[in-house]
């Protein structure tokens, strides 16, 4: 399985806000998760502690939104202003939405990875 990394924003898990339902698109500079649209991919939570994928989720095609309509749709991707991961002014942000998102109940070793990493799964006995 393949993991996205979700990094940690000071007190912001982004990651679990994800696994728990609660945070509606991945915000992306680019469109970097476009290989993975339309697929079941492991949430890996960076920036807090050891990298872990701590659930999974189906991303959706991207929406590319200007300043204006990220900050009307922060509700739904909950990045602040202000945050590091907050649009640039003048720049567009790709929001992928988040589908049937899933917590897992162990937390599952990753390889290393810049925008994604190989989920190590647990050997089936």
């Amino acid at each position: 399985m393949l993991g996205i990394n979700v990094r940690a924003d000071n007190a912001i898990d982004y990651a679990a806000l994800i696994v728990n339902g609660l945070k509606h698109y991945e915000s992306r500079n680019s469109d970097s998760l476009k290989a993975y649209v339309g697929k079941r991919v492991g949430i890996v939570r960076t920036g807090k502690g050891k990298a872990a994928c701590i659930g999974s989720a189906v991303i959706g095609a991207p929406i590319v939104v200007n300043e204006k309509q990220f900050r009307m749709l922060e509700h739904k991707h909950l990045v602040p202003e202000k945050s590091a991961y907050d649009i640039k002014p003048g720049c567009v942000k790709y929001l992928y939405p988040i589908i049937n998102p899933q917590t897992f109940s162990v937390h599952l070793p990753v390889k290393h990875g810049i925008v994604s990493r190989h989920v190590i799964l647990p050997e089936r006995k």
